[in-house]
């Protein structure tokens, strides 16, 4: 075992090991307040491992914002997306605009989401561009880096 720090924890990001999220707590008028979680223990069932929780361990982790990392699934169109009404590209990924905006008012999509099935350098480089589009709509303009376009492609 190694005990690293990555650039999340430098930014302030705890270390939560062997913790499952149950669902997201809502502060009554459509906004999160945060999740609800709970331990897990590590046991083997039908000769495989599994993680099975630890009754009475259920605590909140306060949130005020909620991104979903989901990789090589594809959008699940079910609940959310259907919900807020986002626009589908015709691959199925969730459309968005030059500056990382999605149809419905607020709401940005970069990584697999935006871009389909990719390695995990182009979701960090989207997430870094994205936050700076975001930055830029609560606040006008960003001093955030934004390494790449939502259209940008790799080299072929």
């Amino acid at each position: 075992m190694i005990y690293r720090t990555a650039s999340a924890h430098e930014e302030g990001g705890d270390r939560v090991f062997a913790v499952n999220t149950e669902r997201f707590l809502g502060d009554g008028s459509g906004n999160v307040r945060a999740l609800l979680a709970h331990e897990v223990e590590q046991n083997v069932v039908d000769g495989r491992p599994v993680f099975e929780k630890i009754e009475g361990s259920d605590f909140e982790l306060p949130a005020e914002l909620v991104l979903l990392a989901m990789g090589f699934l594809g959008p699940q169109r079910e609940g959310l997306l259907e919900q807020l009404g986002v626009e589908l590209t015709d691959r199925g990924n969730v459309a968005r605009d030059d500056r990382w905006a999605t149809n419905v008012d607020g709401t940005f999509v970069c990584g697999d989401m935006g871009r389909g099935q990719s390695l995990i350098v182009w979701a960090i480089a989207e997430g870094r561009s994205c936050a700076a589009g975001v930055d830029r709509w609560l606040m006008g303009e960003s001093d955030l880096p934004a390494p790449i376009e939502p259209t940008t492609r790799p080299l072929q």
